[in-house]
């Protein structure tokens, strides 16, 4: 194979890998050449046999053929066996820059090396095309979604090479070469130097480790153990391929004490936590079984890991996962964005220390701790004392050397306890607020000792806890049982089942080659569907990748088979418009295929969480699949509607009251997606028409009844009806329903107050038997006898201006006077010939409609429209109503949320300790802050309430730039079934502006 190498950039220097010069008795001085690099492709080859032939074989056998290497290699070539190493472990290779080479970037790099056209060559799109292998009729289907054997076989079949040339430290001096290249022209000369000298067999090797993922099951522990006996444990403590390999080069060598034990700048593996599957008294048994009779209790951070390694002046920081942070804390105390913060904390009789702790990101404006993610974008040379800082946040201390001290001490072999002693004894560093700080640390006896802890924890914004044996030694990259975490939603998995609908497929990669390796998922969106002329929607909730067999897949593909197409993100026209993808959304499949061709999966999770890469705006996290039945009606898919409505159930839950109590709570399988048989709801094609156009509200109240209010919710759905969870807003387009059997409880109050028809369960049985919707109005169905009037729904509505620009004279606040004003304005608008009057009307019944109307004391909980249920004869307005307005209101980002505005005007008129402690606002800054959230809230088909405790409410709004009633504010949620979202009045505005609600853990005041 003759291929003619372009000299491209010739004035750039080439780079040319330094060769060591060895003293005559260097006991690592090579004994010859290095081996071929085709003797090392052998081992790997006969390991390969092995795992085709078997998994059990190769965990047999990879010992001895890794020894028989290594053993070889000492008597033939030398004791520097570190070229080889790092070929076989090139994860772990820390001394090799990245390439920045992925599958894609490789494959157009071959295109060029081999002159195929990227447009117009088969080979070419096979290669750009490697996950599903098309275009590709000749190749074994196996070879799909395994790049490396796409492009060996695409290489396989051009190449004359017999022999491979290129010796081992040949392939790592290119490698270097590859990854400190500067232009694409270099990189095209060394892929081309391996096309002419390396067979290729040998080069699919080589791809593997570019790629790395040998797929041989080659961890570090595994060859560095077959290395040397004490090899795994010297690396945990370094974390340095080459300087375990130098150290340890023969096996008469043993690991001397010194070596084994941390010193400063040798990056080690940190100790890890448990995540808690047993009880709570099981763990606190646990903590107790030494003998010490008490547990350290310590908050869970949301940052990232950072051991801290300082000797003088010098600073080193380094993540978990080996990474250099350095240049952004600051390798000494004149540059970076923490070490010349945190220089003089130090004693000056410290010479050397390393740290383990956790880098978060304090906002000194919103005085607190930022989410995580937010420590990458943290600058270095970030000084100004008004931006996000790093803090770092310590909990244990390793080693530590006095100045002077001809030798430190390692202190990982001594208890917890006495670690903690020395860290805050203030003879090593003291405090800095905002900067280096301690770990929020307490002793525990209990499991009620932890539950006080989470209360404070959680009360702050806390994530969980970490409970540690006082008697526990530092164990480097283990985790054991004398570390355990926990979190609320560790206790309990998410209870409920999802009926979902396939409609696209990832395709898979290694064992999974060829088919598809993971399901994008959707439910259908029953409100803008409509089922009489065949139209329906789908919002996309999830991936999924576990949970189905083999033989199911290949079923799937079977089913398929034909009817799918590849998603053209180039030409978004062609992919299906039923489909919501999400705004900006990367989850878009690698094909899809019509809804009519799908199937229905059972998938479970551990909880719903807000995702904007998919249209449900939610998603499942960890989904599995649970059950698949290819003959399953697709009419089964669970509406997005009724994940709405489970979302808003759970978002505020707190689990901690439910969790905690000592065990973990055995939940059954939610009937919501598995209803009993006496409501096992008809085929979509029967009944879907029965309740399509309808609103339901199930109350409670089905005490004495078989069926549930998820049974009921689930069979409504089903059938075409919408469920919500409030007074519905009235529509001249929508029928609206209250199912109940009682009266005497306040949700069924507040619906007879609002003129609603409060109807008994067995009307929905009845209906669903006839076929169609039958009267409400018999007494056998009908709960109360209240209709709505025309009169009592201008009534609400005009008496609500009266009050709102009366309370508006009086307020006096320049800016909530013009407020006011102008929403008076607009409603008068609306209705020219209502009259206003105050009688009846309490500040509770009132409830708006208009996007504009915004008050501080006086805040709607429902809505009045301008054609209220059964008012079609009323004249309508002079001036025509802005449906689109409406319909974007109801729609909105904030509907159907609850807020309360912990602001001066509102607070001052709650009761309760929250309501006596207001700040005080003189230059009416968040007065103009709250009215502004106020209109923007309402805008966007949110609803504001007056009080605090009111129970309807799901957010609560406060300054941020007073957080001080913060605590007090979360007290009040404590007792709560659910808890509320407290976040600052940022979260709206940046909502807003992004046209969605954003994750309120980025917003906590």
């Amino acid at each position: 194979m003759t291929i003619h190498i372009k000299t491209e950039d010739e004035d750039e220097p080439e780079l040319k890998p330094v060769k060591k010069e060895y003293d005559h008795d260097d006991p690592l001085r090579p004994l010859g050449p290095s081996p071929s690099f085709h003797d090392l492709c052998r081992i790997l080859d006969a390991m390969e046999c092995r795992r085709e032939e078997r998994v059990s074989s190769l965990t047999k056998h990879r010992p001895k053929y890794l020894k028989a290497l290594f053993e070889k290699w000492r008597k033939v070539y030398g004791n520097d066996l570190y070229p080889c190493i790092r070929l076989l472990l090139p994860k772990h290779d820390r001394n090799r820059p990245m390439y920045f080479l992925k599958e894609f970037g490789l494959g157009r790099l071959y295109c060029d090396a081999l002159s195929l056209d990227k447009k117009t060559s088969s080979a070419a799109k096979r290669l750009l095309s490697w996950k599903s292998g098309a275009p590709n009729q000749n190749n074994n289907e196996s070879s799909a979604g395994d790049f490396a054997k796409v492009l060996y076989k695409e290489i396989d079949s051009r190449s004359m090479v017999a022999k491979t040339l290129l010796s081992i430290d040949d392939i790592n001096d290119q490698l270097d070469s590859l990854a400190t290249a500067r232009s694409g022209a270099k990189r095209l000369e060394i892929v081309k130097t391996w096309l002419e000298k390396i067979t290729p067999k040998d080069h699919l090797w080589l791809l593997k480790i570019i790629l790395q993922d040998l797929r041989l099951g080659l961890s570090e522990s595994v060859v560095l153990c077959a290395f040397h006996h004490n090899a795994y444990e010297y690396y945990n403590i370094c974390t340095d391929l080459k300087t375990v390999c130098h150290t340890l080069h023969s096996t008469h060598i043993p690991l001397e004490d010194t070596q084994a034990s941390l010193k400063t700048f040798n990056v080690f593996k940190p100790m890890l936590s448990k995540r808690s599957t047993k009880d709570l008294p099981d763990i606190v048994k646990l903590m107790l079984s030494g003998k010490h009779k008490e547990f350290l209790i310590e908050e869970k951070m949301d940052g990232e890991r950072i051991q801290l390694h300082k000797s003088g002046e010098q600073y080193q920081f380094w993540s978990r996962s080996g990474t250099n942070y350095t240049d952004i804390y600051g390798a000494n105390p004149t540059i970076g964005c923490l070490t010349p913060f945190i220089h003089s904390a130090f004693k000056p009789a410290v010479e050397d220390v390393i740290l383990d702790g956790e880098m978060l990101v304090w906002d000194p404006k919103k005085k607190r701790i930022l989410p995580f993610g937010s420590v990458k974008s943290l600058k270095p040379s970030s000084i100004n004392r008004d931006e996000p800082r790093a803090l770092f946040k310590v909990f244990d201390i390793l080693y530590l050397k006095g100045k002077g001290k001809p030798e430190g001490t390692s202190l990982i072999n001594k208890p917890l306890s006495e670690r903690r002693q020395v860290m805050e004894s203030g003879r090593v560093f003291v405090e800095i607020k905002t900067r280096l700080e301690f770990c929020y640390s307490v002793r525990g006896k209990d499991t009620q000792d932890i539950k006080a802890s989470f209360e404070k924890i959680l009360e702050e914004s806390g994530e969980g806890l970490i409970i540690k044996r006082l008697d526990s030694k530092y164990r480097v990259n283990a985790r054991t049982d004398d570390w355990y975490k926990v979190k609320p939603d560790y206790m309990d998995e998410l209870g409920e089942t999802f009926e979902v609908l396939a409609v696209g497929a990832f395709w898979g990669r290694g064992k999974r080659g060829g088919t598809f390796g993971s399901f994008l998922v959707a439910l259908v969106d029953n409100e803008n569907s409509d089922p009489l002329q065949g139209i329906f929607r789908y919002k996309t909730l999830c991936r999924v990748g576990t949970g189905l067999t083999t033989d199911e897949t290949t079923q799937i593909m079977t089913k398929l088979e034909g009817k799918y197409s590849n998603w053209d993100k180039k030409r978004p026209e062609l992919n299906p418009d039923w489909l919501d993808i999400g705004k900006g959304s990367g989850q878009t499949p690698d094909v899809w295929w019509h809804w009519k061709d799908s199937f229905v999966l059972t998938i479970k999770g551990t909880e719903i969480i807000n995702s904007y890469a998919y249209g449900c705006q939610f998603s499942i996290r960890f989904p599995r699949s649970i059950r698949f039945d290819m003959e399953r009606d697709i009419g089964d898919c669970m509406p997005y509607q009724e994940l709405l409505g489970i979302a808003n159930q759970l978002q505020d839950k707190n689990k901690l009251g439910e969790n905690l109590s000592g065990h973990v709570r055995k939940r059954k399988r939610n009937e919501l997606s598995q209803p009993t048989s006496s409501l096992m709801p008809l085929k979509r094609s029967d009944s879907h028409k029965i309740f399509y156009g309808a609103e339901f509200w199930v109350l409670q109240g089905l005490e004495d009844t078989a069926e549930s209010k998820s049974d009921l919710e689930v069979m409504l759905n089903r059938n075409g009806g919408k469920i919500i969870h409030t007074v519905p807003r009235p529509a001249p387009d929508r029928e609206h329903f209250c199912i109940t059997r009682r009266t005497d409880f306040w949700d069924a109050e507040k619906a007879i107050r609002h003129g609603l028809q409060l109807v008994h369960p067995q009307w929905v049985h009845d209906s669903m038997e006839a076929g169609y919707k039958i009267g409400v109005t018999s007494p056998k169905y009908a709960v109360n006898t209240a209709q709505p009037t025309v009169e009592n729904s201008i009534s609400q509505y005009t008496s609500a201006l009266a009050v709102v620009k009366k309370e508006s004279d009086s307020e006096g606040g320049e800016d909530w006077a013009d407020e006011q004003s102008d929403a008076t304005t607009v409603a008068e608008d609306r209705w020219p010939n209502a009259s206003a009057t105050e009688d009846g009307v309490s500040d509770h019944d009132l409830r708006d409609e208009s996007p504009q109307l915004s008050h501080a004391k006086i805040e709607p909980s429902e809505s009045v429209t301008d054609k209220p249920l059964g008012c079609e004869d009323v004249p309508l307005p002079n001036k025509p109503l802005d449906t689109k307005l409406e319909a974007e209101v109801k729609e909105g980002i904030f509907y159907p949320l609850v807020f309360y505005l912990d602001n001066k005007p509102i607070a001052h008129s709650s009761e309760g300790p929250v309501g006596n402690t207001v700040s005080v606002d003189p230059d009416g800054e968040s007065s103009k802050l709250f009215s502004q959230v106020s209109r923007l809230l309402k805008a966007h088909g949110g609803r504001i309430v007056s009080d605090v405790n009111d129970p309807d409410s799901t957010h609560i709004i406060c300054s941020p730039t007073d957080t001080s009633r913060c605590v007090d504010l979360r007290r009040i949620d404590k007792d709560r079934p659910r808890r509320r979202r407290l976040v600052t009045a940022d979260w709206v505005l940046d909502s807003v502006e992004g046209d969605s609600c954003l994750y309120e853990a980025d917003y906590l005041p």
